[in-house]
Order: structure tokens, then C-alpha cells, then sequence
């Protein structure tokens, strides 16, 4: 099946950034435009949904529009969470047209974003990803846009590795991504919380799960320990017992010569 081209005209086009600091939220706009004589319906998904606030994440865009998109990132606590995350951000841009049929002039009202995207026919659905940039303001190193001081990058040599940073994060973010089918793209990308939350969930019971598991390992391990321990202690304990007698023998033999050399003397 030969998949439609996106009608949308998305800027920015390829990827959206955010600049730090991180600890604060962070927003960017994304524009949304259909030069269509249609009107389109619109849904932006995330990869990461309990990072990112998108208002509006759905809606309806007529026909010669345009939409603007307001993408806010949650405050992020430490920059190992930012370094952990930031390769699997991503965004997915969803477009449909109208029915041929619907007319909006009259007093029927158009169908609603929601109940359109459960009934949309998916070979009619075009998409767009966008991948997802961190970048650190001038003068700012990644852990000072923790919660560091910022100076200037001449008098601190992390906060001159500031540009060479944002390379690596640029080159990161564009190594190619294989294209899944769009059943499991749909899986990656969501904008339903209970779904986010769902995941979640499965997420610790698997942890959980295997804490339990590791805890079963290591009381084995813990039992065989101490059954060495005690062979060990056994073995040590004869070990002792034999030096003893040996000591004994050795202080009666040296007392008998001794008390024949003195009754030796005496005779």
C-alpha cells in the first residue's frame, strides 16, 4: 500500500528544538499550515507524553490555514535524565482530510477531532516526524543548566565545550531511525495520558518483578556463602586440634631429657 504524502507544510520541518536551562519549562512553536482547498483534520503524538504539554494536539485546520502549536517541556530534574531521554524523543504529526461531504456553512457542526481519528480510514492518514533537539544557551555548560552558575566560556573550559555539546547532540538525534510499520509507530507515538500511564505501570511491575528475582538470587548466593563459611570453620577447628598435640609432644619429649640429664647429674 503506497502511503500519502503529508499535506501539512510543518515548520520547522525536520526536528524541534528546546534551549535550556532544563530546570524551568521550556517552550517552542510549531506551525502547522494546509494549502489545500480542503479542510484537514490534525494530531500531533509524542514518543514521550509525561515530558511534553501540546496544546492544541488535535484539531481541524481549513482549508488556505494555518495552526500554531505550542510544544512546552516539563522541567527536567538532572542531566542525566535529559542525556538518558533525549534519543528517544520524538514527533509524529497526523493528518487526514475532511469528508468530501461534510459542509460546514450549514448548522451541522463538523465531527469532533476524537470520534474523527477512531473512524478514519488509516490508508487516508499522511504523518510527519520531527526529532527533538536539547541545546544549552551560550555560556551555559550542561550541568550549569542544572542549577550551576553560568560564566563566561573563556574563563570556564566546560562551558567552552558548550558549542562541541551541541554538536554531539545535533549528530545523536540524526542518526537514522528505522522506519517501523505504522501500526507500531502508532504504539511509540501517543497523546492519551491513561495509555502513558498504562505503560507506566507495566514498566514497574517488570522492575518489580525482577527486584524480586535478584532478592531470590542473592539469598541463595547468601546460604552457600555461610554453608562455605561453616565447612571452612570446621576444617580450622582440626587444623588447630593437631597443631596442639603436636606442641604437646614436642614440650614432653624435651621435659623427659631434661629430667634425665638432671637425675644423671645427681647419680
Amino acid at each position: 500500500m503506497t502511503k500519502q504524502t503529508q499535506i501539512l507544510i510543518l515548520e520547522p520541518s525536520t526536528e524541534l528544538t528546546f534551549t535550556g536551562p532544563f530546570t524551568e519549562y521550556v517552550n517552542t512553536n510549531l506551525t502547522l499550515a494546509n494549502p489545500s482547498s480542503r479542510d484537514v483534520y490534525f494530531k500531533v503524538k509524542t514518543t514521550a507524553p509525561k515530558f511534553y504539554c501540546v496544546r492544541p494536539n488535535s484539531g481541524i485546520i481549513k482549508a488556505k490555514d494555518k495552526a500554531q502549536i505550542n510544544v512546552m517541556l516539563q522541567p527536567i530534574d538532572s542531566p542525566e535524565i535529559l542525556e538518558s531521554e533525549r534519543s528517544r524523543h520524538k514527533f509524529m504529526i497526523q493528518s487526514a482530510f475532511a469528508p468530501d461531504n461534510a459542509d460546514y456553512s450549514t448548522s451541522s457542526s463538523p465531527t469532533p477531532p476524537e470520534q474523527f481519528w477512531k473512524e478514519v480510514d488509516a490508508s487516508q492518514v499522511m504523518d510527519s516526524k520531527l526529532r527533538v533537539i536539547f541545546q544549552w544557551p551560550f555560556g551555559y555548560s550542561p550541568n550549569e543548566g542544572f542549577g550551576g552558575d553560568a560564566t563566561n566560556s573563556s574563563a570556564n573550559p566546560s562551558a567552552a565545550k558548550s558549542s562541541e555539546i551541541k554538536q554531539m547532540l545535533r549528530q545523536q538525534a540524526e542518526k537514522p531511525v528505522n522506519s517501523p510499520t505504522m501500526s507500531s509507530e502508532s504504539e511509540l507515538f501517543t497523546t492519551d495520558p491513561q495509555a502513558a500511564l498504562q505503560k507506566e505501570i507495566e514498566l514497574r511491575k517488570m522492575y518489580q518483578d525482577e527486584k524480586a528475582n535478584l532478592e531470590k538470587e542473592n539469598f541463595a548466593l547468601m546460604e552457600k556463602v555461610e554453608q562455605l563459611a561453616r565447612a571452612s570453620r570446621s576444617v580450622g577447628a582440626l587444623t588447630q586440634q593437631d597443631s596442639v598435640s603436636i606442641v604437646q609432644a614436642v614440650l614432653f619429649v624435651v621435659l623427659a631429657l631434661l629430667l634425665g640429664l638432671i637425675i644423671g647429674k645427681l647419680l
